[in-house]
């Protein structure tokens, strides 16, 4: 059974912003163990204005996505094969977190990590239950819980992928944050893809209806975590529990600032379904 949303949370909720720094954003996603350091120092100094208790979810990027798409990891266990690239798939996402979370507290913030198996069982590659206490207790005193996409046992499947966009999902359920950002390497949702349409042009809301006037497009890097269409779907659940969810460009110098400020900034609002 998942996690019952309580009144106490409200604590939370109030002042609460859940970012996502994607994978494309703080690595190169067509290089292998590739970290864009630079941008995710910026991203982490950019941050620090925050005046809202916070929550950091990042992507697994090149550290995660080449290796499990190439080994078939996201499928679960089918070959002892495998076993060797889970370990290695674990081993480097928890590298990429030590750096992330390194930038995070070289900038002032006092960042924690949380894997997801800590907070989540899974089966058949879908959440079965959710415990918000690893990341309750970390709010409550005043620490900024960091999770991120990794390869998570599973009830079902032997192990599968707990994407970053999931933790996303679950987090926000669990304590409707006011604010929901999520940094891409685009300004938002566009009406075609913008990386190979140079008229596409920006949508500054989207909801299921506008969604579903959009031509489907898959990523053109190694993703093991879903289309860009099950993003977007995935993002609109999110809008449900948050009074305000934004996609915007993390590699634009300024804008995270801005947003976690409060001001408006180039974007896409996601509106509930």
């Amino acid at each position: 059974m998942g996690y019952a949303y309580r009144e106490e949370d409200q604590r939370f909720a109030d002042r609460m912003i859940l970012v996502k720094l994607g994978g494309s954003v703080i690595t190169d996603k067509s290089c292998l163990r590739t970290f864009r350091e630079a941008e995710c120092r910026r991203l982490a100094k950019e941050l620090r204005p925050a005046k809202a208790s916070l929550a950091v979810v990042h992507g697994a990027g090149s550290f995660g996505h080449i290796v499990a798409k190439k080994h078939e990891l996201h499928k679960g266990f089918n070959s002892e094969s495998q076993l060797e690239h889970v370990a290695a798939v674990q081993k480097d996402v928890r590298e990429l977190n030590l750096k992330v979370l390194e930038a995070l507290i070289d900038n002032g913030i006092n960042a924690v990590s949380v894997p997801p198996a800590a907070a989540g069982v899974f089966k058949n590659g879908r959440v079965k239950s959710f415990s918000p206490y690893p990341f309750e207790s970390q709010l409550g005193i005043g620490l900024v819980p960091v999770t991120f996409g990794d390869v998570v046992p599973d009830e079902g499947i032997g192990f599968s992928i707990c994407s970053g966009d999931l933790m996303m999902a679950e987090l926000a359920k669990a304590f409707r944050p006011e604010l929901v950002i999520f940094c891409a390497d685009v300004d938002g949702v566009y009406d075609s893809d913008p990386k190979t349409n140079p008229d596409a042009e920006l949508v500054p809301e989207i909801d299921s209806l506008k969604l579903e006037a959009i031509r489907r497009s898959e990523a053109v890097n190694d993703d093991v975590t879903g289309s860009i269409f099950g993003k977007l779907e995935r993002m609109l659940a999110i809008s449900e529990h948050c009074e305000k969810c934004i996609i915007l460009n993390g590699n634009v110098p300024g804008r995270l600032e801005k947003a976690v400020k409060g001001r408006e900034v180039v974007s896409t609002t996601v509106l509930p379904r």
